[in-house]
């Protein structure tokens, strides 16, 4: 008796849907179809994208002037993991696993394509019910122009509509589209969302370092050329890092090596093209489909560009904190030292005012034992704390979430998401680093810490380093350096001036940790928080504006 012919095969629909999950996120699924129009143009045109999103009508629309599809473009795009042609030719970019025909199905429950390509239209609708419907073989899309004559420049609209996620933030689609955009600044692209146009804004620079791989990196990673910024002030977590392309516009990974969890280590960000990443004969892949950034360190290449980037950041981090404890010794940043220690004293007795009532809060269920922080600092902040991080084996602490705080215990909400605290250890299974700074300098600190910076004239008057949980006061702002000029460390009119931008900046910390933790929370419950703590840290500090 014959064998029966065995195979392997695929079930259409839930193969789309589970490239749809990589798309969580309204932000995250319309830079999918920004970024292929930002590739797909035609030579020495410059790209134009229009994102439109309409919260009422749940619907968003993606517009450009690229080079369109045709019909045989179209079905090629909607091939599961289809070759990308471009590829092909030998034009590396994105779209390697061709995950644009699930990404409107991470958010919405309907998929629209029209679409203008040597002057014939092409419009074609794939919804979610012909999805779950399909027998698994194929899905049917359904042709709502064919072909037809259309004397208009090239372009593609998608429209992604009968969105189901909660709310639509046309600011966090905003945010996403500005951060991402400095990957294609080299094509000079025009995005506006609504009517908001976006623009890459380049942090201010303090220093620019170059490196070149040794030779042995070279032979693996190639002749490529490493390029470090230092930003004046600390970055957000999507602008920290080395960006990595492998090749033209190919943005692949993005690696901070755990470096970013390190003193001056969130102030670093640069980077590299590595068309080896590409090329290196290996079954093994240098990243996945999920557009995540993140490279994978089995593959040959990535492994040892990690070790070349890894050294690579410390040493410029580890210049900027000599440079930074250098420029700390003079008179007057003693002076200013002394002050920060005093408004941090204040800030952190509300803060462990907040530790100890989520405690009391959780004590009904919480486990036997000393009392742990929640907010990634020991308790008592008599000895050197840690957190979650890269320099030594230890133990990081899971903080449960869902706990009360805010007014009371009413509002049901879990602590701010700040760093995970952590203990060393020397059998641990897990990386954790020196509260506030590395090995060299560990600090014994039980939550925020302030500091007088110089953050650039152009930077707002402080900054919340979420690293460090420092608050920042800007030496540069004109309110600032005109105050400090006039009257100095010690006089009554600077002091007034800096526990306001403090306190204030305090507020806005706390409430930035709520809404990271909860991004589903009402607008007026966190004004409420913000302006809770305000009130409660200005009480409690009422005699330092007479001192």
């Amino acid at each position: 008796m014959a064998k029966a012919q065995l195979q392997v095969t695929s079930h259409v629909g839930r193969d789309l849907l589970s490239s749809a999950a990589a798309f969580k996120n309204e932000a995250a699924a319309v830079w999918e179809y920004v970024a292929n129009s930002l590739q797909y143009v035609e030579p020495g045109t410059s790209p134009v994208v229009q994102v439109t999103v309409d919260t009422a009508g749940r619907w968003i629309r993606i517009s450009d002037n690229g080079r369109g599809m045709s019909v045989t473009d179209l079905e090629h795009f909607f091939m599961m993991h289809a070759e990308n042609r471009d590829r092909l030719a030998g034009r590396p970019g994105r779209g390697k696993f061709g995950t644009g025909k699930a990404a409107a199905f991470g958010i919405g429950n309907k998929l629209t394509l029209e679409t203008v390509s040597a002057r014939r239209r092409n419009v074609v609708e794939l919804d979610r019910s012909a999805i779950d419907h399909s027998s698994g073989e194929k899905i049917p899309v359904r042709w709502l122009i064919h072909d037809e004559d259309f004397a208009q420049p090239n372009g593609t609209v998608v429209t992604i509509s009968d969105i189901f996620v909660a709310r639509l933030r046309t600011n966090e689609i905003i945010d996403y589209v500005e951060r991402h955009l400095q990957a294609f600044r080299a094509l000079q692209p025009s995005v506006a969302v609504n009517d908001h146009v976006c623009e890459y804004r380049p942090p201010e620079l303090v220093t620019t370092r170059t490196f070149r791989p040794n030779p042995a990196q070279a032979n693996v990673i190639g002749d490529c050329t490493l390029t470090i910024h230092v930003a004046r002030v600390p970055l957000s977590d999507v602008e920290q890092g080395v960006f990595v392309t492998a090749g033209a516009n190919n943005l692949v990974g993005r690696e901070d090596c755990g470096v970013a969890h390190k003193e001056f280590g969130n102030y670093l960000f640069g980077e590299v093209d590595v068309p080896a990443l590409e090329s290196f004969a290996t079954p093994i892949e240098p990243y996945d489909d999920s557009r995540s950034l993140r490279l994978n360190p089995e593959h040959p290449v990535v492994r040892v560009l990690i070790g070349f980037l890894g050294s690579k950041l410390d040493e410029v981090r580890q210049e900027q904190v000599r440079t930074s404890r250098e420029a700390h010794k003079s008179e007057q940043m003693r002076r200013l030292a002394q002050e920060a220690d005093r408004i941090a004293e204040f800030l952190n007795q509300d803060f462990r005012y907040l530790r100890e009532r989520l405690e009391q809060i959780r004590s009904a269920s919480a486990s036997k034992g000393p009392a742990r922080s929640l907010f990634g600092a020991s308790a008592g902040g008599d000895e050197g704390t840690w957190t979650k991080g890269t320099s030594e084996r230890g133990d990081v602490e899971l903080a449960s979430r869902g706990s009360n705080q805010g007014r009371g215990s009413e509002s049901g909400r879990g602590a701010p998401d700040i760093p995970s605290a952590g203990q060393a250890n020397a059998a641990g299974k897990q990386s954790v680093d020196p509260a506030g700074g590395d090995g060299a300098k560990r600090r014994a600190r039980g939550g925020f810490e302030v500091r007088y910076e110089s953050l650039g004239r152009d930077e707002h008057r402080s900054k919340y380093d979420r690293t460090t949980l420092g608050i920042l006061i800007n030496l540069d702002h004109a309110a600032v350096a005109n105050a400090l000029k006039t009257t100095g460390p010690e006089d009554p009119i600077f002091k007034r001036l800096s526990y306001e931008i403090a306190f204030s900046e305090y507020a806005m910390a706390l409430g930035y940790e709520l809404a990271r933790q909860d991004p589903d929370m009402p607008a007026d419950d966190l004004l409420y928080e913000v302006r809770a703590t305000l009130n409660r840290v200005s009480k409690a500090a009422a005699s330092l504006y007479t001192a």
